[in-house]
Protein backbone atom coordinates (compact mmCIF):
# COMPACT_ATOMS: atom_id res chain seq x y z
CA UNK A 1 0.00 0.00 0.00
CA UNK A 2 1.47 3.25 -1.11
CA UNK A 3 1.04 6.69 0.26
CA UNK A 4 -1.23 7.58 -2.65
CA UNK A 5 -3.55 4.68 -1.81
CA UNK A 6 -3.72 5.78 1.84
CA UNK A 7 -4.36 9.38 0.74
CA UNK A 8 -7.17 8.24 -1.58
CA UNK A 9 -8.80 6.21 1.21
CA UNK A 10 -8.52 9.14 3.64
CA UNK A 11 -10.00 11.48 1.06
CA UNK A 12 -12.90 9.09 0.47
CA UNK A 13 -13.51 8.79 4.23
CA UNK A 14 -13.29 12.57 4.61
CA UNK A 15 -15.88 13.05 1.85
CA UNK A 16 -18.16 10.48 3.50
CA UNK A 17 -17.83 12.21 6.88
CA UNK A 18 -18.57 15.61 5.26
CA UNK A 19 -21.71 14.19 3.63
CA UNK A 20 -22.86 12.69 6.93
CA UNK A 21 -22.28 16.00 8.77
CA UNK A 22 -24.20 17.94 6.10
CA UNK A 23 -27.06 15.41 6.21
CA UNK A 24 -27.29 15.61 10.00
CA UNK A 25 -27.23 19.43 9.87
CA UNK A 26 -29.98 19.48 7.22
CA UNK A 27 -32.07 17.07 9.30
CA UNK A 28 -31.61 19.28 12.38
CA UNK A 29 -32.70 22.39 10.44
CA UNK A 30 -35.74 20.53 9.07
CA UNK A 31 -36.67 19.31 12.55
CA UNK A 32 -36.29 22.80 14.06
CA UNK A 33 -38.45 24.26 11.29
CA UNK A 34 -41.13 21.63 11.83
CA UNK A 35 -41.17 22.21 15.60
CA UNK A 36 -41.34 25.98 15.05
CA UNK A 37 -44.27 25.58 12.67
CA UNK A 38 -46.13 23.34 15.13
CA UNK A 39 -45.58 25.84 17.92
CA UNK A 40 -46.84 28.65 15.71
CA UNK A 41 -50.03 26.74 14.89
CA UNK A 42 -50.57 25.26 18.35
CA UNK A 43 -53.71 26.71 19.93
CA UNK A 44 -52.30 27.79 23.29
CA UNK A 45 -55.14 28.34 25.74
CA UNK A 46 -57.82 27.30 23.24
CA UNK A 47 -59.46 25.08 25.87
CA UNK A 48 -60.13 28.07 28.08
CA UNK A 49 -63.01 30.30 27.00
CA UNK A 50 -62.19 33.94 26.47
CA UNK A 51 -63.45 36.21 29.23
CA UNK A 52 -66.35 38.44 28.22
CA UNK A 53 -65.32 41.97 27.37
CA UNK A 54 -65.71 44.45 30.17
CA UNK A 55 -68.61 46.85 29.68
CA UNK A 56 -67.56 50.34 28.79
CA UNK A 57 -68.90 52.77 31.35
CA UNK A 58 -67.85 56.36 31.11
CA UNK A 59 -68.19 58.24 34.39
CA UNK A 60 -68.80 61.96 34.51
CA UNK A 61 -69.08 62.43 30.75
CA UNK A 62 -72.62 63.74 30.49
CA UNK A 63 -76.03 62.46 31.35
CA UNK A 64 -77.31 58.92 31.73
CA UNK A 65 -79.94 56.93 29.87
CA UNK A 66 -82.87 58.47 31.77
CA UNK A 67 -81.73 61.96 30.91
CA UNK A 68 -81.20 60.92 27.33
CA UNK A 69 -84.76 59.63 27.15
CA UNK A 70 -86.00 62.85 28.71
CA UNK A 71 -84.14 64.98 26.17
CA UNK A 72 -85.52 62.83 23.34
CA UNK A 73 -89.08 63.76 24.37
CA UNK A 74 -88.62 67.48 23.68
CA UNK A 75 -91.23 68.96 21.41
CA UNK A 76 -90.69 72.62 20.51
CA UNK A 77 -94.42 73.24 20.17
CA UNK A 78 -95.15 72.59 23.86
CA UNK A 79 -97.12 74.99 25.95
CA UNK A 80 -95.59 76.86 28.87
CA UNK A 81 -97.14 74.39 31.31
CA UNK A 82 -95.68 71.38 29.44
CA UNK A 83 -92.25 73.03 29.49
CA UNK A 84 -92.58 73.58 33.23
CA UNK A 85 -93.32 69.88 33.77
CA UNK A 86 -90.34 68.95 31.60
CA UNK A 87 -88.05 71.33 33.52
CA UNK A 88 -89.16 69.86 36.86
CA UNK A 89 -88.44 66.34 35.58
CA UNK A 90 -85.06 67.54 34.41
CA UNK A 91 -84.26 68.93 37.86
CA UNK A 92 -85.50 65.73 39.57
CA UNK A 93 -83.20 63.60 37.41
CA UNK A 94 -80.20 65.96 37.86
CA UNK A 95 -79.79 66.34 34.12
Amino acid sequence: MTIEDVADKLEAKSDAVNRIVKSVAAAAVALATAVGALLAWWPFGADEPLPPPAPVVLQGTGYGPQCSQLYNTIDHTWTEQQWAVWESLKRDLNC
